[in-house]
């Protein structure tokens, strides 16, 4: 799987331009609790979450991608003519909460 350019959530502009190219954008959060407020940030450019699509936290295989959080679904109401169904891809540096022993046998 090809890595695409991933942005940061303050770069809006360029989320939403890329967004409207492509029909999906890569956005790196810190955290799942920041992803709605980054969406509440994307109202202002016409950009909105559709709340009909629950989050698709199986869009990308955990194990070929340890970093990905969820797929939101998104509508773009200021660019109607662009993509059917664009989404946002979100990722956080994977954190492994515990160290399982090695046994060597």
């Amino acid at each position: 799987m090809e890595r695409a350019f991933r942005y940061q959530t303050g770069e809006t502009d360029e989320i939403v331009e890329d967004l409207r190219k492509n029909g999906n954008v890569e956005v790196d959060v810190d955290s799942e609790d920041k992803i709605k407020p980054f969406l509440k940030d994307l109202e202002r450019y016409g950009v909105y979450e559709l709340v009909g699509i629950p989050w698709d936290y199986e869009a990308i295989s955990f194990f070929e991608n340890q970093d990905f959080v969820c797929r939101v679904y998104v509508e773009d109401r200021k660019n109607k003519a662009s993509w059917t169904n664009p989404y946002i891809d979100f990722f956080s540096e994977y954190i492994e909460e515990s160290y399982d022993d090695i046994f060597y046998g």
